[in-house]
């Protein structure tokens, strides 16, 4: 099924890159035992710590997959260090209380990712290409601050990456998110263009580019390299194309009477499925109807999971 999907989206001058993450302490409680860089007990997230071993481990589980992806076909990965999952949750001191070499000063708190960048290198060798998904910002108090980003940015410079994927905001227990946001623009353009300052290597920025104007000056500003495309993207699949052509179309969102938290997101996440099987423009449904139909797909596939690996949790 990799190979069928890696042949069908490397088509021309198209690449697909699976995305290489885990949820760490967010991880999924009915078919998972949360654990992070730290142990918390707080309202809503509870997780263990990693112990020095299983961290360890992780390039080497990291590289395993990136091979994985490589020998099916795919021509890059991306590193999810962003929106709260594990990589993620290294980089942030609200999550990552270590005192050992994979926390306190920003440089520790990378370790881990910069010895997960080496292993895939070492392992998938020169030809597969490896991006980083990187928070601006958690915009949690007590999260990973702008600063400490360009820091982490600033590290990886040095390491064989080629593509820097910046984006913000958290899955934190109650934090909105960053997608869910009203439209302002790009959300992460000014901080791509301070990234700018101490990196060479090319940055896009995903989030909040609703249109073909907004796109074009992200790269003729110099900003950002490429703009990733997600919501947009989920309206309308053939927008690439259009935007490049002689008549460009930008989408038309949706307007939603309420937004629930996780609503907005659990709407786009239903249509996703509604593309894989082809029915998207026969299926209508509220914000409080994604909620239901996300929540049910979700238990329906816990107790697959479970059933399939027989865990007992």
């Amino acid at each position: 099924m990799f190979e069928r999907l890696a042949g069908a989206g490397s088509e021309g001058i198209t690449r697909i890159w699976p995305q290489l993450g885990h949820a760490g302490a967010l991880a999924y409680g009915p078919v998972s035992l949360p654990a992070g860089p730290s142990a918390l007990d707080l309202e809503g997230l509870s997780c263990a710590e990693l112990s020095v071993e299983e961290i360890e481990s992780l390039p080497f589980r990291y590289a395993e997959a990136a091979d994985r992806a490589r020998r099916d076909g795919f021509t890059g990965v991306e590193l999810h260090a962003g929106h709260g999952f594990l990589l993620s949750q290294f980089l942030s001191p609200l999550f990552n209380r270590r005192t050992d070499g994979y926390g306190g000063s920003i440089e520790a708190r990378c370790q881990i990712i910069v010895e997960i960048v080496r292993q895939i290198r070492t392992v998938a060798g020169p030809a597969l290409a490896i991006g980083i998904k990187i928070n601006s910002s958690d915009e949690l108090e007590g999260g990973l601050t702008e600063d400490d980003s360009l820091a982490a940015i600033e590290l990886l410079a040095n390491e064989p990456i080629d593509l820097v994927d910046i984006s913000g905001g958290t899955y934190f227990p109650g934090a909105p998110s960053s997608s869910d946001r009203d439209p302002t623009g790009p959300y992460f353009a000014d901080f791509a263009r301070r990234a700018r300052q101490v990196t060479s290597v090319p940055l896009m920025v995903t989030g909040g580019c609703k249109s073909r104007r907004e796109a074009v000056e992200v790269v003729t500003s110099g900003a950002a390299d490429l703009v990733g495309l997600a919501r947009a993207l989920v309206i309308d699949p053939e927008l690439p194309s259009s935007w490049l052509g002689p008549d460009p179309v930008d989408p038309v969102f949706p307007r939603f009477a309420s937004r629930p938290p996780g609503g907005i997101t659990a709407w786009y996440t239903m249509r996703l499925s509604d593309l894989a099987r082809r029915n998207e423009d026969e299926v209508e449904r509220s914000v409080e109807d994604a909620i239901v139909e996300y929540t049910a797909r979700d238990d329906g596939r816990g107790a697959g999971w479970r059933g399939s690996f027989g865990l007992d949790l």
